[in-house]
């Protein structure tokens, strides 16, 4: 008898606890800590294109100096920063005024946006811009650059996990 009542306080209590717990978290925007959720996991080219995109390959050695020189494109000319920040993680001086948050670069989980997405869906995002906010870049910048700031952005992960060893 006693434990078929906890039981069903612990479900009683489950059922209100956890949406309420998902409400506040809306209500003082707060984001959970991880990534492998439908926005970040959603690819952003389109359906008809994305066999095509996900095969390119990058031309160009993903060396310390190809990041390096996608680094400074990510700090200079390509004003990256101003949207995705300094580290690269989504929160840029102007993220906030966008329905969507800039892309966090940094993401770690093994089920996330580093994982999800191949070399090409990221030079094509890069290149032609996204509906989420994201302006073409393919007028402004060369295709070195471009794959350049690939290598950079794919550096960015592994500079995250090797800083929390």
């Amino acid at each position: 008898m006693i434990t078929k009542t906890w039981t069903r306080r612990a479900f009683i209590t489950a059922l209100v606890a956890i949406p309420l717990f998902f409400l506040i978290l809306q209500y003082v925007d707060i984001t959970p800590v991880y990534s492998a959720d439908e926005q970040a996991l959603k690819p952003r080219v389109p359906a008809d294109k994305l066999a095509e995109v996900q095969s390119l390959k990058s031309p160009i050695v993903a060396s310390e100096k190809t990041i390096s020189t996608g680094k400074a494109i990510f700090h200079g000319k390509g004003v990256c920063v101003n949207c995705h920040g300094e580290a690269g993680n989504g929160k840029g001086p102007i993220a906030n005024s966008f329905d969507h948050h800039p892309r966090d670069f940094t993401d770690t989980d093994d089920i996330g946006w580093q994982k999800a997405r191949t070399d090409g869906e990221i030079f094509w995002a890069i290149s032609k811009g996204t509906e989420y906010g994201m302006i073409p870049y393919e007028d402004m910048l060369s295709e070195d650059e471009r794959w350049a700031l690939v290598a950079y952005i794919r550096s960015l992960e592994n500079s995250v996990v090797a800083n929390h060893k």
